[in-house]
């Protein structure tokens, strides 16, 4: 008995003293990026193993996709033909629209938007950590990508960049509840900030009074404030504002544009180093100055530490 006795308590020590040194683990790394270097290292060494894993997963959509039927298969290209026809119609008028969009922007003094570099990315693994919604691509230091570059894809923003290494890079998603991004109501110009709540497919919008002309279904699009994202993305569509009495502030809901549960491919887009502090200068006095008073109450609404989306 003694010699059990002993025993548990030897067990229990190097129990506590392990958790100790794993506390100070994370403290160093978190505060003072100690593992920054090693991190790196590993998943560069680990990304081999990232791809094998990926396999199965990529042979199941191979041997799901090749069974479509020709029917299913020729519906889905008379379908196609059908868009895209639409599109052409709609093209016809694109070179109008393109003359009074830059005859409107000389009137307004606003710069013409960059045609950004980008490059397509695919989803090779997921974070299965519920409490952090991020995913591995495949793309990293050979492809030129940085931390906290802009991610998006047909729909809209889809997050940002948090890690890079050799060949693969992870990105923070959108509604990660540690990420925020200034945002602009399309419809009237509101600014506010979105911020991720942990849920998948939702977004808060916060530190709004419960009088502010915001509306379920208004779409919420990049600001080009803190030097992140480009202006005029797509971010999310308001699903949900409660302005009862007794709030401090109106509880806003937003659906991302993307639907991130569903994610596979996505670009990663470059801004211009000289351009990512303030990428959009030209706001005329009269545009800074319209709904100053309902807008300065977003102004300093990010989350702390993350100006910018940054996480």
């Amino acid at each position: 008995m003694p010699d059990k006795l002993n025993y548990t308590i030897s067990s229990s020590a190097r129990f506590i003293i392990c958790g100790i040194l794993s506390l100070i683990l994370i403290v160093c790394d978190s505060h003072f990026n100690y593992f920054k270097d090693l991190r790196y290292t590993l998943e560069s060494w680990l990304t081999p193993v990232y791809y094998v894993a990926n396999i199965p997963a990529a042979l199941s959509r191979g041997v799901s996709e090749s069974r479509y039927s020709y029917q299913e298969l020729l519906r889905e290209n008379n379908f196609l033909k059908s868009e895209i026809a639409d599109i052409r119609v709609d093209l016809l008028r694109y070179d109008s629209l393109m003359e009074d969009n830059e005859r409107l922007r000389r009137l307004s003094n606003s710069p013409l938007q960059d045609d950004f570099r980008k490059i397509g990315a695919e989803v090779i693994m997921v974070d299965t950590n519920p409490f952090s919604l991020t995913v591995m691509i495949n793309r990293g230091l050979n492809d030129d990508v940085y931390e906290g570059q802009p991610v998006v894809n047909e729909e809209g923003v889809v997050g940002q960049v948090i890690s890079v290494s050799k060949s693969v890079s992870r990105v923070l998603l959108l509604s990660d509840q540690n990420h925020a991004i200034p945002v602009v109501v399309l419809r009237n110009g509101i600014r506010a900030i979105a911020s991720g709540t942990g849920v998948v497919n939702e977004l808060s919008i916060v530190n709004m009074p419960r009088n502010v002309d915001i509306r379920e279904g208004d779409l919420l699009v990049t600001s080009g404030l803190g030097g992140k994202f480009p202006r005029g993305y797509p971010v999310a569509r308001v699903s949900a504002f409660d302005r009862r009495e007794g709030l401090q502030f109106a509880e806003i809901k937003a659906q991302p544009t993307v639907y991130l549960d569903r994610l596979r491919h996505m670009f990663l887009i470059w801004v211009p180093e000289s351009e990512r502090e303030d990428i959009y200068r030209g706001l005329t006095p009269a545009a800074d100055g319209a709904g100053e008073g309902r807008r300065d109450n977003t102004d300093g609404a990010q989350k702390p530490g993350n100006a910018g989306g940054q996480p």
